[in-house]
C-alpha cells in the first residue's frame, strides 16, 4: 500500500487538476448506540492567533484557537477484532469513551455532567514568561528545519504545486488501512464483509472518496452521479479505476435489467489494460518522480494486478457516509457538535457560537457555508488542511480594475459549495478530530439536508434558527405561498431533530420562540431532550433581548438569561441579526458556558459579509452584505433606516441561472426602501447582463418606468449599451430618479463610495463574502475572476481624498457635477477624473 508522503503528494497533484464540480451526499453506521458520555477538556494554555486579514477570518480580543502543545495522537487505526456481536450488529464500546475528567464532571448538574463539563484553562504558572520564551526559541529552530524539510518534500512536484506549505502546528493524522471487508463490516454491510472475506480477503483500503477525479491509489470510490455532471457514471467510473480505486462502490442495477453488468466490460479492459507495456507506463507517468519510502519493495507502489472490487448497494449516498464514518471510527462521537440549522441566519449564528468556545480556549472546528476549519486554519472538503496550489494573481493588488477579469486562482474554494456529500462531511470531522479539535461546529445546509448529509451526524447541541418563512407572525396568517414552500424543508428539519434528538442527558435543543412552527418542532420532540429559547419578539423566552439600539455603526444589546444579564456590542446590524446574537447567546447557556465568555466571544467575532461594516475613518457607513433574496435586502436596509441612516445608497445586482422571479422583487424592495440605487452587475454567468437588470427595473413603479416610454431607448440601463448622442438624456433620467445602472461594479462600488456624505450609508449587497465574480467567455465557458466588495470598498475609500482636492466638483449626487453639461466637459477634457460610467478611476496617485 502507498506510503502516507506518497498519498499526500499524489492527493495534492489530483487537485491542481480538478475543475469545479459541483456534490452532496449523508453520513455514518446505521446500528448505533446512543451517543456516549463527552465533554469539554481543559487544553494547554493557547498560542495567540495568527494575523489573519479580518475578511475572512473571526477577530479575537483574546488567545485562542490551536495548542501550543500539540494533542496526543490518536490511538493506532484500524478494525477492532471483534466487531461484531452474536447477532451480527455492530458493537461500538462506550466503555474506552469514558474516564478521564470524570471526577470534576460529577459535581455538576445532569445537563452539565453529559454535555459539557466546562473547565477553564488552567492558571498560568510563575515560570510561565519564562516558558514562553522557551517556547518561542523553540518553534524558530523548529521552523528552519521544517522549511528544510518542505524543501525536500517538495521534490518531484510540478513548480505550481509547491505554493504554500501546510500548517504543522497539529498531530499528523494516522494512516489508515483496513482489509476491505473489516471496512463493510464496520460499516453495517454485514453480507457484504462476509462476500468480500471469502472471495477477496486480502483487498484493502487507504481512503474513501466521492470524486472520481480525487481517487488515488488504495481509495475506495463511491458513486455520487451528480458530483461531475460532465461525465457519465461508466466514465467516472473509469477514472476511479484508472487512478488506482481498489473497490468502487455503486448502486444496484433495477430488478428488471436484462444482459451483462455493463461494469464487467470496463472492468476486462482494465485487466488487459494493466498487463500492457502502455499501462504500466501510463502507471509510471501517474506517479511521476515519486520515488517509494526504502522500507517499501520495488514495484510495490501500484499493484498491477489490482483491478477493483465492485460493491453494489441500495443506497450509494447512506453508503458512503456509513463507510467515511466508520473509516475514521465515527469521528462525531469524540466530538461535542453544535449543529446550526433553519431557513436564514445559520453562517452568523454558527460563526458567533465559535467565537464563544474559542474564548473558552477551545480548538474548534467549522463547517459553514463560508469555509471548513479548524481553529485558524482552513481545511478543503476532504479534510485536510487547505495550502494554495498556485500563485495568486491579486495577492499584491490593492483592488481589480475596470471592466476586466483577474484570474481567480490560488485561493479558497469549496468545490461542492450548499450540498457537500455526507462522506466529505465524515471526512472533515474526522479530520478536525484527528488534529485536536474537542468540538465541531456545523452548518446544516438547507440543500445538503435534502441530499442526507447529516442523516448520520451526531449533534450534542441543535440550533434551530427559524423554519417559518416570516418571523414573529402567527401561523394562521403567514404568507400562504411561501408557507408552502417552505414546509418540505421545515418538516425535514423536524422529522431529523425527531431521529437524532434522543439522549436528555447529553443532548439540548436551541430554538427561537419567535419562531411561530417552534411550537410544532417541541411537540413532535414531547421533551425528549431539554431546550432554551430565545426570541426578540416573545418576553417568554430563556434568553430575550430587553433592549436593542442599533445606530449605522453597531448595535447594543441588553439581554436577559436564566444565569442574568448581559450587555453585547457588536457590529451586527438589525433585528435579524439580533436573533442570531440570541440564538448563539442561548447555544452557551445550554452548553453551561460562563456569561464572560458568551459576551467577550461573541464581541469579538467578525463574520464575513454578514453586515460587515468597513471603516477606514469616513465619514459614513459602509456595509457589506450577502442579502441575495427580497427579505434579506428587506431586513437590512430597515435596520439602517431604524439605525439613523441620513441617506441609504444600496448597490446590488442579481445572479444569472439563478430564480428569475426573485429579481422584480428586489428591484421593488430597493426602490422603496433607498434614496440612491445602483444597480450592477452579481455574477451574470451565461445571462446577458442586460437582461438582468431589466428584470429587476421591472419592480419599479410603473409610473416611474412609464414616464420614458416616449424615449428612443429604455434609460435604465448602462450607458454603454446606448449611442453616445443618447447618454445626456439617460444621465439626466436617471440623476433625476436616483436610480442608476452601471454595469461594472468597480464603478459601482466607487460612484456610491464617492457620492455619499455625513451619516450616509453605502450598503454593497448580494456578494457578501464573496471575493469572486463569473462572467461566460468568448467560447461560451464560465470564466471566475477576482473582486471582492470590501477589497473594493477599501480601496474606493483609500481614494476620497484625492476626490476632495478637485476643485469645483460637486459630489453631491451622481453624475458627478454641478450640471450635466459641466459633466460632458469634463469627460472629454480629463477622462482622467470621472469614468462614463460615472465613477471615479484611479490616476495611478497613492
Amino acid at each position: 500500500m502507498l506510503n502516507q508522503q506518497l498519498r499526500s503528494q499524489l492527493r495534492t497533484s489530483r487537485r491542481t487538476q480538478l475543475h469545479a464540480p459541483t456534490c452532496s451526499a449523508a453520513a455514518c453506521p446505521s446500528s448505533r448506540q446512543p451517543v456516549v458520555q463527552r465533554h469539554l477538556v481543559p487544553q494547554p494554555c493557547p498560542a495567540p492567533p495568527q494575523q489573519v486579514p479580518p475578511r475572512h477570518r473571526t477577530v479575537a480580543s483574546a488567545a485562542r484557537g490551536r495548542p501550543k502543545s500539540p494533542a496526543p495522537p490518536p490511538e493506532p487505526e484500524g478494525p477492532e477484532e471483534e466487531p461484531f456481536d452474536d447477532a451480527g450488529e455492530y458493537e461500538y464500546d462506550e466503555e474506552e469513551d469514558e474516564g478521564e475528567g470524570d471526577e470534576f464532571v460529577e459535581q455538576l448538574d445532569p445537563l452539565g455532567r453529559k454535555l459539557l463539563g466546562i473547565q477553564q484553562p488552567a492558571e498560568v504558572d510563575e515560570d510561565d514568561e519564562e516558558y514562553e520564551e522557551y517556547e518561542e526559541g523553540e518553534l524558530e529552530d523548529e521552523g528552519a528545519l521544517l522549511d528544510e524539510a518542505a524543501e525536500a518534500d517538495r521534490d518531484g512536484l510540478e513548480p505550481d504545486e509547491d505554493v504554500g506549505e501546510p500548517s504543522t502546528s497539529y498531530p499528523e493524522p494516522p494512516d489508515r488501512e483496513y482489509l476491505a471487508s473489516d471496512l463493510f463490516g464496520e460499516a453495517g454491510y454485514l453480507d457484504v464483509a462476509l462476500w468480500l472475506a471469502s472471495t477477496h480477503p486480502d483487498v484493502t483500503v487507504a481512503g474513501v472518496q466521492s470524486n472520481p477525479r480525487l481517487v488515488i491509489p488504495g481509495d475506495v470510490y463511491v458513486l455520487h452521479d451528480w458530483l461531475v455532471p460532465a461525465i457519465t457514471d461508466l466514465e467516472a467510473v473509469g477514472v476511479a479505476l484508472g487512478q488506482g480505486a481498489t473497490v468502487i462502490v455503486l448502486p444496484k442495477l433495477p430488478e428488471d435489467h436484462e444482459g451483462p453488468d455493463p461494469i464487467d466490460e470496463l472492468l476486462e479492459a482494465a485487466r488487459q489494460y494493466a498487463a500492457s507495456e502502455e499501462g504500466a507506463a501510463a502507471r509510471q507517468a501517474m506517479i511521476g518522480e515519486v520515488e517509494p519510502d526504502e522500507d517499501e519493495e520495488e514495484g510495490a507502489v501500484i499493484d498491477v494486478e489490482n483491478v477493483p472490487v465492485v460493491v453494489r448497494v441500495d443506497d450509494v449516498v447512506a453508503a458512503g457516509s456509513r463507510l467515511a464514518a466508520a473509516f475514521y471510527e465515527a469521528p462525531a462521537r469524540e466530538l461535542l457538535t453544535v449543529g446550526v440549522l433553519g431557513q436564514a441566519g445559520k453562517t452568523t449564528t454558527s460563526w458567533l457560537i465559535r467565537g464563544i468556545l474559542e474564548e473558552m480556549g477551545q480548538t474548534v472546528g467549522t463547517s459553514t457555508s463560508i469555509e471548513h476549519a479548524i481553529a485558524e486554519d482552513r481545511l478543503d472538503e476532504d479534510g485536510y488542511l487547505w495550502e494554495p496550489l498556485e500563485e495568486d494573481p491579486s495577492a499584491e493588488r490593492e483592488s481589480s480594475v475596470p471592466f476586466k477579469l483577474i484570474p481567480y486562482k490560488g485561493k479558497y474554494r469549496q468545490i461542492y459549495g450548499d450540498a457537500l456529500p455526507g462522506l466529505n462531511l465524515q471526512k472533515l470531522l474526522g479530520g478536525m478530530r484527528d488534529r485536536g479539535a474537542g468540538v465541531a461546529v456545523v452548518e446544516l445546509e438547507q440543500a445538503a439536508s435534502f441530499l442526507g448529509t447529516y442523516d448520520y451526524l451526531d449533534m450534542n447541541v441543535a440550533v434551530v434558527t427559524h423554519l417559518a418563512p416570516v418571523m414573529g407572525v402567527p401561523l394562521a396568517q403567514q404568507p400562504q405561498d411561501r408557507l408552502e414552500a417552505a414546509r418540505p424543508y421545515a418538516s425535514l428539519a423536524v422529522e431529523t431533530l425527531a431521529a437524532q434528538l434522543r439522549d436528555a442527558a447529553t443532548q439540548a435543543l436551541v430554538v427561537n420562540a419567535d419562531d411561530p412552527l417552534s411550537d410544532e418542532l417541541l411537540k413532535r420532540l414531547d421533551g425528549a431532550v431539554p431546550y432554551v429559547t430565545y426570541g426578540v419578539l416573545n418576553s417568554k423566552a430563556d434568553v430575550f433581548a430587553e433592549s436593542i439600539k442599533s445606530n449605522i455603526w453597531e448595535t447594543e444589546m441588553i439581554i436577559r438569561t436564566p444565569g442574568g444579564r448581559l450587555q453585547i456590542i457588536v457590529n451586527l446590524l438589525g433585528s435579524h441579526n439580533a436573533a442570531n446574537v440570541l440564538a448563539a447567546v442561548a447555544t452557551g447557556v445550554a452548553l453551561k458556558a460562563p456569561l464572560a465568555s458568551i459576551v467577550a466571544g461573541i464581541e469579538a467575532v467578525e463574520v464575513p459579509g454578514r453586515s460587515e461594516v468597513l471603516d477606514e475613518g469616513q465619514a459614513f457607513s459602509v456595509v457589506v452584505d450577502s442579502a441575495r433574496t427580497p427579505e434579506a435586502l428587506e431586513a437590512m436596509l430597515d435596520a439602517l433606516r431604524q439605525g439613523g441612516a441620513k441617506q441609504i445608497f444600496t448597490v446590488f445586482g442579481c445572479s444569472g441561472n439563478e430564480d428569475a422571479s426573485l429579481r422584480p422583487r428586489m428591484g421593488s424592495v430597493a426602490h422603496a426602501k433607498s434614496d440612491y440605487v445602483i444597480l450592477t452587475n452579481e455574477n451574470p454567468r451565461w445571462e446577458d447582463p442586460a437582461k438582468l437588470v431589466s428584470d429587476i427595473v421591472a419592480g419599479f413603479p410603473d409610473d416611474l418606468v412609464n414616464k420614458y416610454s416616449i424615449y428612443a431607448y429604455p434609460p435604465f440601463q448602462d450607458q454603454g449599451r446606448t449611442p453616445l448622442w443618447f447618454e445626456p438624456y439617460l444621465q439626466k433620467a436617471q440623476r433625476d430618479n436616483k436610480r442608476y445602472v452601471m454595469e461594472d461594479r468597480y464603478s459601482a462600488i466607487r460612484a456610491a463610495i464617492g457620492t455619499a456624505q455625513p451619516d450616509d450609508v453605502v450598503l454593497l449587497a448580494g456578494k457578501g463574502e464573496q471575493d469572486w465574480v463569473e462572467h461566460v467567455g468568448e467560447q461560451g465557458e464560465l470564466l471566475r475572476g477576482w473582486l471582492d466588495d470590501r477589497v473594493e470598498a477599501r480601496n474606493a475609500l483609500s481614494k476620497l481624498k484625492y476626490l476632495e482636492q478637485i476643485p469645483k466638483l460637486n459630489r453631491s449626487t451622481l453624475p458627478w457635477g454641478n450640471k450635466i453639461e459641466l459633466l460632458m466637459e469634463t469627460l472629454v477634457a480629463d477622462a482622467g477624473v470621472v469614468s462614463k460610467a460615472g465613477g471615479f478611476v484611479d490616476t495611478g496617485a497613492d
